[in-house]
């Protein structure tokens, strides 16, 4: 009865038994792990179900603590500046533009934010400074020659306006601000 054919085929079975069965755990396994989580590109920008609500306070104050833990990241000065900016904090985003500014003043970003911004506090020729450092920097930047047209069109400057936006219009046609930069332009009105 226990020959030793029947005990190499007992083995053989046993040995075989136990890969089959390794190898569907293992699948099995494989299938049950999670998914890696979503990004915000997956779900279209909108937040996934069931995830905890977070009020920008608290978003704000989570990035003060990153900027408070290392304070001479540029990057991480101009997204605090960026968020304060957002969210209606001109005072503040000021503050921590010039900051970011000081830290990188070649951040073609963070001059022509702090330009934004100065321009939202009524510091015109301060704004003009930092629009044309931003422009110096980048001749194609956007956000800058937009914020020195608006400056133009304040002055009622037309020239210098008008050839601003042609700049804009050159190096972006489709830019969504044309057409209002164009309208203040042909109504001679700068303000906002």
């Amino acid at each position: 009865m226990f020959s030793s054919r029947n005990i190499h085929l007992a083995i053989l079975g046993l040995i075989l038994g136990a890969s089959t069965g390794y190898v569907v755990a293992f699948y099995k396994a494989d299938a049950s792990q999670t998914p890696p989580p979503l990004t915000s590109s997956d779900v279209g920008g909108e937040v996934p179900t069931g995830h905890p609500e977070v009020n920008s306070e608290q978003m704000l104050e989570a990035m003060k603590k990153a900027v408070e833990t290392d304070p001479t990241e540029p990057e991480i000065v101009k997204r605090y500046a960026v968020a304060l900016f957002e969210a209606g904090r001109f005072d503040e985003a000021e503050t921590w533009f010039g900051k970011a500014v000081a830290l990188d003043p070649s951040n073609v970003d963070s001059r022509s934010m702090y330009g934004a911004v100065l321009w939202r506090t009524g510091k015109r020729d301060a704004a003009a400074v930092q629009l044309e450092a931003a422009v110096k920097l980048d001749p194609r930047n956007i956000p800058g020659l937009h914020g020195l047209a608006l400056l133009a069109l304040e002055k009622q400057d037309s020239a210098r306006a008008s050839q601003l936006i042609k700049q804009i219009e050159a190096i972006e046609p489709s830019y969504s601000q044309l057409p209002e930069l164009r309208e203040r332009l042909q109504s001679g009105t700068g303000a906002r």
